[in-house]
């Protein structure tokens, strides 16, 4: 069986390892230079390289029953609170508004996947690190201040991977989260607008 030939902004997985990347060129002797995805750049050979299957992909991340039927119970109980604004009875002080440029992200694999049991160590660390990359650039591009990354405490591998990540972003500093309110589990991201 042939494998098939890698293009240049192709996405591919390891075959024997967890991760994957992109590959920058094809170079001699069937060997492909390739960014993984936490930055470093490598050379592998072609048969150790499998296109990215998006089909899969889709499968990890489809939203699951429950996940949907919280976003619509959270879109329900909003609609009943815009129309009970106007109802504020005499001497009661409206609630503060929430802070809409500040965005938080939790990242405990429970509140992301259905059934986690199905997925090895490193996938699960991958899920969550995709997951937070997405929310972040979500963050950046929605001109929110902040992101507060809830990763919890554990063994601190989620974290440290965490703010690895956030190293190579420009414009973004980071540091531990507001202790009271997120106890020794959170990072807050201060996203820095760019002035033209």
């Amino acid at each position: 069986m042939s494998r098939p030939g890698f293009n240049k902004g192709d996405r591919i997985a390891f075959v024997d390892e967890v991760g994957g990347g992109v590959v920058l060129d094809m170079l001699t002797n069937n060997r492909v230079r390739i960014r993984t995805d936490e930055g470093f750049v490598l050379e592998r050979a072609a048969r150790e390289l499998v296109l990215h299957d998006k089909g899969f992909l889709q499968q990890e991340y489809r939203v699951s029953d429950h996940q949907a039927g919280m976003v619509a119970a959270n879109d329900a109980l909003n609609e009943k609170r815009g129309k009970r604004r106007g109802d504020l009875r005499p001497g009661k002080t409206p609630k503060r508004p929430e802070d809409n440029s500040v965005a938080e992200v939790d990242l405990h694999l429970h509140e992301l996947v259905e059934d986690e049991g199905r997925l090895s160590d490193g996938e699960k660390l991958g899920y969550q690190l995709a997951y937070f990359e997405r929310a972040l650039e979500a963050a950046i591009r929605d001109g929110k201040r902040k992101l507060i990354v809830i990763h919890g405490v554990g063994e601190g591998v989620l974290r440290e991977e965490v703010r690895r990540i956030l190293q190579y972003y420009d414009g973004v500093r980071f540091h531990d989260a507001n202790i009271v309110r997120y106890g020794t589990g959170a990072t807050e991201v201060e996203i820095l607008r760019h002035r033209s």
